[in-house]
């Protein structure tokens, strides 16, 4: 896509788009909708040259941008690399509370807006590359087991975000019994089993 066409997009109509992907899911937003949901005529949006794949773009730019920001204290703070993925799924699970319902209307999107289908993608860098990243730094210091970090962090972001998603939307579970769940059995998958975080979570679970 265009970047130029990508930035041209207002606020007001990714807001739209949010709102009609939350409804109807994002396989069954058309422009029509949107333009609905923007109080707008599909031939406002036909004349200001705005399509579906251009909103979509912005769509996502946006939540790449507010995913980034709900990670982005756990790159950066202090801790082994095993406290701090905790604390990059626990704002991943944050960001997918606060905008439950759009995630929801996203989760049977088939792939449109986060990655290429197939049996050999990958998770685009925006949502992987966080967890790539711990993973990396979770081999070097020995609290993470040293796994293929690219293809581990796509499915991490996706076993963790859409199964947190699923749990909370379908299933109806609150926050306090999702949350834990999730990241306790993603992270145990991942901790090195001699490291004092794997230690101390088994002992914890023991009690």
């Amino acid at each position: 896509m265009d970047r130029r066409q990508e930035a041209a997009i207002e606020p007001a109509l990714v807001d739209a788009t949010a709102a009609a992907t939350s409804k109807w899911g994002l396989a069954d937003v058309t422009l029509e909708r949107v333009a609905d949901q923007a109080g707008l005529s599909r031939a406002t949006l036909h004349r200001r040259g705005v399509t579906r794949d251009a909103l979509v773009g912005a769509l996502t730019a946006r939540a790449a941008e507010e995913f980034r920001a709900a990670v982005w204290p756990a790159l950066t703070g202090p801790g082994t690399a095993a406290e701090r993925l905790h604390a990059a799924l626990d704002g991943l699970c944050a960001a997918a509370d606060a905008h439950l319902q759009l995630l929801a209307g996203l989760f049977l999107a088939r792939g449109e807006v986060f990655h290429e289908p197939g049996p050999d993608s990958l998770t685009i860098d925006t949502f992987a590359g966080p967890f790539e990243r711990l993973l990396r730094d979770g081999a070097l210091d020995g609290t993470l087991r040293d796994v293929p970090p690219t293809m581990t962090a796509t499915v991490l972001f996706n076993t963790a975000g859409w199964g947190y998603v699923h749990l909370r939307a379908s299933h109806g579970w609150p926050a306090q019994r999702a949350r834990p769940a999730v990241i306790d059995l993603v992270l145990r998958g991942l901790l090195h089993g001699d490291s004092p975080d794997a230690t101390d979570r088994q002992a914890t679970a023991d009690i």
